[in-house]
């Protein structure tokens, strides 16, 4: 049996709680759903499936309504929020995931879904859940940092010494650390590293968005300080035992003083101290190891991990028709699942 739970429905967090707590993350909560409708990303949904057992699968998604197309009937797609997520159950019996997957993909037969695009999350290796009809791609790899082995051993096994160096150098520059509620200045210096790096429009949040996460207990903003002036600034999330890097910004006329690599160094101390297991850094801008992002993000840990994203067509006939409508309005072929949507 399955219910749809919205993002006002305090059930949401109810469920998730029944989660084992190597599952439970911000990436599956009510709250970061919330921020994504809120930023007009799509309607924030939790698919719940529930056997007379007690067993649980949880699914949120965002619901979006296609449109521009002059389609017979109200169609829909679906996808998993910025950053990472899909489904994930607290019973990995064989049975109990068929059901569930089954539950689900009667849900999207009846509710007219066409198509689903899914971020899976890198840490909890949730990729096999579903697997009927799903296309699985390897998209890149991501760096993770193991926080129990504590400070000392982080600092002399995982931090690269050209990094070490860099920190050191920063903290001889004496720039300053500090936990900052500035969100406003947050914003100006992340609009202006993504201009830098020519990013996509998708990046530039909502105003709602940032005034739902400041109000989010379990996001941190911390910034670098140089004589009184924030050079640099970045969010991070905790939830259960992870913690993860999600959105930075630095002045390009001060990197010069490494405030990126002394930041990154006080998170992970900030982490440690929290309690939590696991920080995950995230990946690079492309899918390459010589990605600059990406080995500046392994300069502060050995450790990688898989992350996958998943592609399923619920309704071929109508996918087909999006797709080369699109093909022919664009005069060129489609490369992405959810192509008609740009």
């Amino acid at each position: 049996m399955y219910k749809i739970i919205d993002v006002n429905d305090t059930s949401w967090d109810s469920y998730l709680c029944k989660m084992p707590i190597n599952v439970q993350d911000i990436y599956f909560s009510r709250t970061y759903y919330k921020m994504h409708q809120l930023n007009r990303d799509g309607i924030g949904k939790l698919f719940c499936y529930q056997d007379d057992k007690g067993s649980v699968g949880l699914y949120p998604f965002l619901l979006n309504e296609i449109s521009n197309y002059n389609l017979d009937a109200d169609f829909y797609d679906i996808e998993t929020a910025y950053g990472y997520g899909g489904p994930i159950v607290n019973n990995n019996d064989e049975k109990f995931l068929q059901e569930f997957e089954e539950s689900f993909l009667y849900y999207c037969k009846s509710n007219n879904i066409v198509a689903e695009f899914v971020r899976f999350h890198p840490l909890i290796h949730n990729e096999n859940i579903f697997r009927n009809n799903l296309q699985v791609i390897q998209n890149r790899h991501t760096v993770y940092l193991d926080l129990t082995k504590g400070i000392e051993k982080i600092w002399k096994e995982d931090i690269k010494s050209k990094n070490r160096n860099m920190i050191r150098k920063a903290e001889k520059n004496e720039l300053n650390i500090e936990i900052s509620y500035d969100y406003e200045l947050f914003k100006l210096i992340y609009k202006k590293t993504m201009e830098k790096v020519d990013a996509d429009d998708y990046y530039y949040f909502d105003d709602k968005y940032y005034e739902n996460i400041k109000e989010n207990d379990n996001c941190v903003l911390l910034s670098v300080k140089r004589e009184d002036k924030v050079i640099a600034s970045a969010m991070f999330m905790g939830y259960g035992d992870y913690f993860h890097y999600h959105l930075a910004g630095s002045l390009r006329e001060e990197l010069k003083y490494s405030p990126n690599n002394l930041l990154l160094w006080e998170a992970i101390k900030y982490a440690v101290k929290k309690g939590y297991k696991k920080m995950h850094f995230g990946g690079g801008l492309t899918d390459s190891l010589d990605d600059n992002l990406f080995k500046f993000k392994s300069s502060f840990s050995k450790e990688y991990t898989d992350f996958y994203i998943g592609k399923r067509i619920h309704n071929k006939q109508v996918y087909e028709h999006l797709i080369n409508e699109w093909e022919k309005k664009n005069k060129k072929k489609a490369s992405l699942l959810l192509q008609y949507k740009t």
